[in-house]
């Protein structure tokens, strides 16, 4: 994608130009009509679907309040991330809807860039928290959240949205936990760690994303057990401590 289009000023939203950099990424907060197109474009490809978030939204909730952020590499825009304003228990924060990084670009710091990026906006307006959700089948991801990113998981839901048929979900059950990663008066972004004991485990299949292009109903299997496992810690007295070496989730007494 060739689009970074900051020269619009007749059409800024009014967010703060910030700017993070790891290695060669630069991340910057949207701030203009064509910013925000260009984040509706990157969705667009990441997802496989047409205005999966359209540009007119995305105005909408930069104006509102709400934060985009754009990731190039050398002057392409290679990840986006959109969040809006939310309230927990009396408390403002960010939850951070949509964050995509073209596949090429994977493993080479573009999420994490977005994500510190993200992070620190939050701290500057003065929120408390960043929430966002992941399919709890995806190591990969629970990996980033939970170990890299220092999130801690607050909630489950099954099938949270329903139905989505677009190039990622494939019509799956879209079962996702909520995850809060504390902002506060944190001089930096947390990070997390490997949790080296627990009181019991829930697996998590090496590569869900491959399974469900090979194997579908291997696949859905893995999303049945992970879902009664799901069940009994968010229904009994145990909670998701983070992340384990061996790739599953720690249970551990509330």
């Amino acid at each position: 994608m060739q689009r970074s289009g900051r020269t619009d000023a007749s059409s800024e939203v009014g967010l703060l130009p910030l700017r993070t950099s790891v290695r060669s990424v630069r991340v910057t907060t949207v701030a203009s009509r064509a910013d925000c197109e260009a984040a509706g474009a990157l969705f667009d490809r990441v997802w496989g679907m047409s205005a999966m978030v359209p540009t007119e939204t995305i105005i909408a909730t930069l104006h509102a309040g709400g934060h985009a952020s754009l990731a190039e590499v050398d002057g392409v825009v290679v990840g986006a991330t959109w969040g809006f304003l939310a309230s927990h228990e009396g408390r403002l924060g960010l939850h951070s809807h949509v964050t995509g990084v073209l596949s090429a670009h994977a493993n080479a710091g573009v999420g994490l860039a977005l994500k510190h990026h993200q992070w620190q906006w939050a701290s500057k307006q003065g929120l408390d928290f960043v929430t966002w959700t992941f399919d709890p089948l995806v190591r990969r991801n629970a990996y980033f959240n939970l170990v890299k990113l220092g999130a801690k998981v607050s909630e489950y839901h099954e099938d949270f949205y329903g139905v989505i048929n677009d190039g990622l979900n494939r019509g799956e059950r879209t079962d996702r936990v909520f995850v809060m990663w504390s902002v506060g008066d944190s001089p930096a972004p947390p990070r997390g760690s490997f949790v080296a004991t627990a009181e019991w485990a829930v697996a998590i299949p090496p590569d869900i994303e491959a399974l469900r292009r090979t194997d579908p109903d291997v696949a859905q299997g893995w999303r049945d057990r992970q879902r009664a496992d799901l069940r009994k810690v968010f229904d009994g007295p145990w909670r998701i401590a983070g992340y384990m070496a061996d790739g599953s989730y720690a249970v551990v007494p509330r």
